[in-house]
């Protein structure tokens, strides 16, 4: 993959025609020992094993590679450009959505919990002619902290899940850092502690929005997305993992939109499936064994640079 001088980002929404896009990688991918953030959102977790740190089972490690590559096929045939990771050291960009926020033309490096992932912008130099904007490191609770995924992006508006992983300080810091041409929109989550919000609250297109029934009342979304049209999802089937499941069963909800009519989705999902066509989306199945495994499905393996 060359660097590309010419390197564009252009994106303001989940639903936009998709044209170019970064895949996530687990090659050397190793879950890390040290960092304090990590190790307490494994804490909270009442699975009665733990996670194993350090690198990925192999097996593990086989079925996503064959998963995220099948992924880029997909894409590429779609006439999608496809971007990877520069992966030469141990790193957990699977989800590369994570941590870098792209929106309108700009790219932030945001001020994620996660000391283990706070250079991660390093895995992608073909951005650097992009002139990222690098968030101050958190250094104390009062400090600006949030990671990209706790976003999401609706047209001119950025709806920011407050959480364990983002704080008022990191919307306000959002705020200035965007100005006036988006307005970052506060939402809590009153009856569900959740990490990232794309398991939760997903748009698929204009005024359109994926919900998470278990997690939701229509009361608690936010005011602007109230005349929107819900699809509301009521359960999921569940994946199996390896051992400990770094996300819950509803990861399974996590789909990436190509554009306004197509949506792409884990294909052992059939009821979610059936309920998009019977909305008039096109849906294009494919696998994503261990989405619970390494906590993430096709919104978190993915993060557009461009869409139309």
């Amino acid at each position: 993959m060359p660097l590309n001088t010419n390197m564009q980002i252009s994106t303001s929404n989940e639903y936009g025609k998709l044209k170019s896009v970064i895949v996530g990688s687990v090659n050397n991918m190793s879950w890390p020992a040290d960092d304090k953030e990590f190790n307490t959102s494994i804490d909270r977790s009442t699975y009665p094993t733990t996670l194993i740190r350090g690198a990925i089972p192999d097996a593990v490690k086989q079925e996503a590679t064959e998963d995220l590559e099948r992924l880029v096929n997909i894409l590429e045939n779609k006439k999608i450009k496809v971007y990877r990771p520069l992966t030469t050291k141990p790193h957990w960009a699977y989800s590369a959505r994570d941590i870098i926020l792209t929106i309108g033309d700009m790219v932030i490096q945001c001020p994620t919990p996660f000391d283990s992932r706070a250079d991660e912008l390093e895995l992608y130099p073909f951005l650097n002619d992009c002139k990222p904007v690098r968030a101050p490191r958190p250094r104390n609770s009062n400090d600006p902290c949030f990671d990209a995924a706790n976003i999401l992006k609706v047209d001119d508006k950025l709806v920011y899940s407050l959480s364990h992983s983002a704080n008022d300080a990191g919307a306000d810091w959002l705020q200035k850092t965007v100005g006036t041409a988006y307005e970052v929109v506060k939402w809590k989550v009153v009856d569900h502690e959740i990490t990232h919000i794309d398991s939760t609250l997903l748009t698929i297109n204009k005024n359109t929005v994926i919900v998470n029934a278990s997690r939701v009342k229509e009361q608690d979304l936010p005011n602007f997305m109230q005349d929107y049209k819900k699809i509301w999802i009521d359960d999921i089937v569940s994946r199996d993992f390896d051992h400990f499941p770094y996300a819950s069963k509803w990861i399974g909800m996590n789909m990436l939109s190509l554009d306004p009519e197509t949506v792409l989705v884990d294909e052992i999902q059939v009821e979610l499936k059936k309920k998009l066509e019977e909305n008039n989306f096109n849906v294009i199945p494919t696998s994503m064994r261990q989405s619970r495994t390494l906590g993430g499905g096709f919104h978190c393996v993915t993060n557009d640079l461009v869409r139309e």
